[in-house]
């Protein structure tokens, strides 16, 4: 009987677990496919739809074919090669409106479609040179805007080129002055994003780790920690980052920066950097030559550990890319230098 049971159970959940993934594939290729087709419930008001009085309709004068409302629609109910919309699949979300830029589609009363007269051949030619001059002005529009951000793109200061940069490999995450400790935020937060939507350098964002989902942690992609910012402080609800004040900050060292050789301009490309000491808010970053016994060699960064309170100025401004030749590394408790 216990094998029975166990067996049945096995079952039960190999049939969820295949259902729950035949549908995540079916929303994911093709949208509302389930609510659509399969859920009795969508079946009964797609039914009652077909009667709507107001309804999403193409004006095919305006329609240009470009497929953008039928590449959005959730419902996959829009054939704009047609300019026709099926009513029973259409739940009215409305984002074929939105995405529109010709204002071709509206929500209004579906009337009737009346034959018109034959177009002239002279008219179809106007129509065709027109829609043929507006074709390659767009082309060209594209090529230039593409050609212009190619080259807005090759090269940072001749140093390096200007991609954006990944996210290094931490042992430890980073977490802003004020949270105490890993174990102080994870306890707290409610990932409420207060604190990430308040951030005013892009420092913090939702966590994708699964024991810490959703909840706010440091990166120095697009910007730094800046010493005289406390916004986060003030708005985090729950504790998880305390108040705390632009002085005391300072002396709030939550990661220390690490230097990874392999990365260094000066020694990868023989040029001066030395770009993470001069941004260093707190002076940790020292430059030496790399070869004391070579007169003349490239100076190469030195990181104080116990004076680098973790900001991420130098990882931020670091011109190599796509990794910077100097990252911050987190500490698990933060400490008071």
């Amino acid at each position: 009987a216990f094998y029975t049971v166990d067996l049945w159970m096995r079952g039960g959940v190999t049939l969820a677990v295949a259902t729950l993934t035949v549908l995540a594939v079916l929303a994911w290729r093709n949208g509302r496919t389930y609510c659509n087709t399969i859920c009795p419930v969508g079946t009964v008001l797609g039914f009652f739809a077909r009667f709507a009085w107001l309804k999403p309709v193409i004006d095919t004068s305006k329609c240009n074919g470009c497929g953008l409302c039928a590449r959005n629609c959730k419902a996959a109910c829009i054939d704009s090669k047609n300019h026709s919309i099926d009513y029973s699949r259409c739940v009215d979300c409305m984002e074929c409106l939105a995405k529109c830029h010709r204002g071709a589609i509206s929500y209004s009363v579906l009337r009737p479609v009346r034959k018109e007269n034959p177009v002239k051949p002279a008219t179809c030619k106007v129509d065709a040179d027109a829609s043929r001059r507006q074709f390659l002005g767009a082309t060209a529009t594209v090529a230039v805007a593409a050609v212009a951000n190619a080259r807005e793109k090759t090269v940072d200061g001749g140093l390096a080129a200007i991609t954006d940069k990944k996210i290094p490999s931490r042992h430890t995450r980073i977490v802003p002055p004020g949270a105490v400790s890993l174990r102080n935020m994870a306890s707290h937060c409610t990932a409420c994003q207060l604190c990430v939507s308040v951030c005013p350098n892009g420092v913090l964002r939702p966590s994708a780790d699964l024991l810490t989902l959703m909840q706010p942690e440091s990166s120095y992609e697009r910007g730094y920690c800046r010493p005289e910012c406390t916004k986060c402080s003030e708005v985090c609800p729950a504790g998880a980052i305390r108040p705390i004040s632009v002085a005391d900050k300072s002396s709030v060292q939550i990661g220390h920066a690490v230097w990874v050789r392999e990365n260094c301009i000066p020694l990868t490309d023989g040029v001066e950097c030395g770009n993470c000491a001069r941004h260093c808010p707190v002076g940790a970053i020292t430059m030496v030559a790399s070869d004391p016994s070579v007169e003349g060699s490239r100076k190469i960064p030195v990181v104080n550990t116990e004076r680098c309170i973790g900001c991420g100025a130098c990882e931020n401004l670091c011109p190599s890319r796509p990794f910077s030749a100097i990252y911050v590394e987190g500490h698990e408790v933060h400490r008071t230098i």
